[in-house]
C-alpha cells in the first residue's frame, strides 16, 4: 500500500537489509512484536474504494491486495524475482533479461473488475496483466511507456489465433503511479486509466471463467500496488449507448505511433485472426496445410519433434532412471542436500530470515528475502558461498557425468532433430511431402497478404 505509511511496520521491515542496508543485520523480531505490526497494518488500512467503471456494475470485492507486509495475501506466488517494498511488490534485479510473472493462486474469476496501481522504473519496459482458464491464456493487457493495448492469444482446440482487440495512447512516466481498470462480462473487456484513454474490445475467448491471473514484466524496475477485484454483477443500464460511443471513439483517434514495419505486424494479426474465426476459403487453405504438415510429421516424427516433446522425452529418462536406479537417486539426494545447505548457510548470516519461517507468514515473503540476502553476498564474493556453491557443482558434475542421458541438454536434443532433419534431403519420399506443405502454407500466405492489402497502412 503506498498512500497508508504504518508506523509500526518499521520494525518488520529490518529484512531490507538485503537490499538497502549492511550485512550485520538488527536481532531477531519477536513473534509478539511481528504479531502486533500485522494487527496495526489490518487496523490501519484504507479499504478499497468503489472502482470508477465504464462498463460493469460492481458487487463484492473478492480480493484485496495493499503489499503491507503483516497483512500480504499468501496467495502470491513469487521468489527472488519479487520483493515487498516501500508497501508495494517491485520487480528485483534477478534474472534481470528474463520476463518474470508474479500470480496469484486459486484464482477463479468470471464477470469481474480488476484495478491495480502501476509504477515503471529503472528498466521496465512492459507490464501485462495476464488471464488464463483451462490451460490457455484468454486475454492480456499490454502496458507499454506511450500506450497500451488489449489482446487475445492463440486457442487452436477453439479455433483461435492471437489478435488485437484495441491500442490506445497514454504516457506512462518512470516512477509516476497510474492506475489501470479493467472490466469484463461475457466476451467483452473494457481496460482503461481514465474515461478518455481506454480499450474496448470483444472476442469468444474473453468469455471464459480467469482461473489465471499473473502480472509479468519484461524486465527489472517497475512496482505493482493496490490490487482490487470486485465480482462483477451486471452491466451499466446505458451499456449499450456507451459502448457504441467507445467504439465510436476508438476507430477515429490517432493510431499509436508504430514504424511502417510495425504497423503491418500489428494489421497482420488482427487480419489472420478474422480470417480464421469467418472466412471459410481461408478455412480450407489452412486446414489443407496443416493436413498436409501433420502427414509430413507423422511419416518422419524424429525429424518434427517439438521443443515440448523433446522436454517431455528427456524428463521422462530422468524420471525412469530415479524410480530404477538406487545409486542415481542417492547421488541426486546429495546434490539436493548440498543446495539445501546453501541456503542454510545464507539463513545462518541473516537470523531475522528465520523469522520469516513462522507459522502465519506467507512462504513468498521468505523465499523473496532469502534470494535478495543470497545475491548480496554473491555480490560480495562470500567465500563460504563460494565453497558451498563448488560442492553443489561437484556433485551435479558427477551425477551427469554419471548418467548422461538423464541430463541431456534440450539444445542437444535439437541437435540431433536437425540432423535427422538434413539427412532425409536425400529422401524422394520425403521432398516430394515437404514440398506440398511448403506451397500450400505459401497459398495461406499470399491469400493473408491479398487480405492486408485492402487496409491502409500509415
Amino acid at each position: 500500500m503506498r498512500i497508508l505509511i504504518v508506523a509500526g511496520l518499521v520494525l518488520s521491515c529490518s529484512l531490507c537489509f538485503a537490499e538497502d542496508s549492511p550485512r550485520n543485520t538488527a536481532v531477531i523480531k519477536s513473534l509478539a512484536v511481528e504479531q502486533a505490526a500485522r494487527r496495526i497494518t489490518f487496523e490501519g488500512a484504507a479499504a478499497a474504494k468503489e472502482p470508477t467503471t465504464l462498463m460493469c456494475l460492481p458487487g463484492k470485492i473478492v480480493f484485496s491486495e495493499t503489499f503491507d507486509l503483516g497483512t500480504v495475501s499468501d496467495r502470491w506466488a513469487f521468489k527472488g524475482d519479487f520483493i515487498l517494498r516501500d508497501g508495494n511488490l517491485r520487480r528485483t534485479d534477478l534474472y534481470p533479461t528474463e520476463n518474470r510473472r508474479v500470480r496469484i493462486q486459486d484464482a477463479s474469476f468470471y464477470n469481474t473488475i480488476i484495478q491495480f496501481d502501476f509504477k515503471f522504473s529503472d528498466r521496465t519496459t512492459d507490464i501485462r496483466l495476464v488471464t488464463g482458464s483451462g490451460g490457455h491464456y484468454n486475454s492480456v493487457t499490454q502496458i507499454r511507456q506511450n500506450y497500451f493495448q488489449v489482446n487475445t492469444p492463440s486457442d487452436r482446440d477453439a479455433g483461435f489465433v492471437p489478435s488485437h482487440l484495441g491500442e490506445c495512447a497514454s504516457l506512462s512516466q518512470k516512477d509516476i503511479w497510474q492506475t489501470m481498470t479493467v472490466e469484463y462480462w461475457n466476451d467483452e473487456v473494457v481496460a482503461h486509466t481514465s474515461a478518455d484513454t481506454f480499450v474496448y474490445g470483444s472476442h469468444p475467448i474473453v468469455n471464459r471463467t480467469r482461473e489465471y491471473l499473473a502480472f509479468q514484466f519484461d524486465l527489472p524496475g517497475a512496482s505493482i500496488d493496490n490490487v482490487f477485484i470486485w465480482q462483477a454483477i451486471g452491466q451499466k443500464e446505458n451499456w449499450e449507448s456507451v459502448r457504441n460511443q467507445l467504439t465510436a471513439t476508438q476507430e477515429r483517434r490517432p493510431l499509436v505511433p508504430r514504424s511502417r514495419e510495425e504497423r503491418i505486424k500489428y494489421n497482420l494479426i488482427n487480419v489472420k485472426s478474422d480470417l480464421t474465426r469467418f472466412d471459410k476459403t481461408y478455412q480450407e487453405l489452412v486446414a489443407l496445410h496443416e493436413s498436409l504438415t501433420s502427414s509430413l510429421h507423422t511419416t518422419y516424427p524424429s525429424a518434427f519433434q517439438t521443443h515440448k516433446q523433446l522436454s517431455k522425452q528427456i524428463a521422462y529418462v530422468k524420471k525412469k532412471t530415479r524410480e530404477t536406479d538406487k545409486t542415481f537417486k542417492e547421488m541426486e539426494i546429495a546434490v539436493n542436500r548440498a543446495r539445501k545447505a546453501e541456503d542454510e548457510y545464507v539463513v545462518s548470516l541473516y537470523p531475522d530470515l528465520q523469522a520469516l519461517r513462522s507459522d502465519g507468514i506467507p512462504q513468498h515473503r521468505f523465499l523473496s528475502e532469502q534470494a535478495q540476502c543470497r545475491k548480496q553476498l554473491e555480490n560480495n564474493s562470500d567465500t563460504q558461498l563460494g565453497a558451498f556453491v563448488a560442492e553443489t557443482k561437484r556433485l551435479q558434475k558427477a551425477i551427469e557425468h554419471s548418467y548422461p542421458e538423464a541430463f541431456k541438454s534440450i539444445d542437444e536434443a535439437i541437435e540431433k532433430r536437425k540432423a535427422v532433419r538434413q539427412s532425409l534431403n536425400d529422401d524422394p519420399t520425403f521432398q516430394a511431402l515437404n514440398k506440398q506443405v511448403v506451397e500450400a502454407g505459401k497459398a495461406v500466405k499470399e491469400y493473408e497478404q491479398r487480405a492486408l492489402a485492402h487496409l491502409h497502412v500509415e
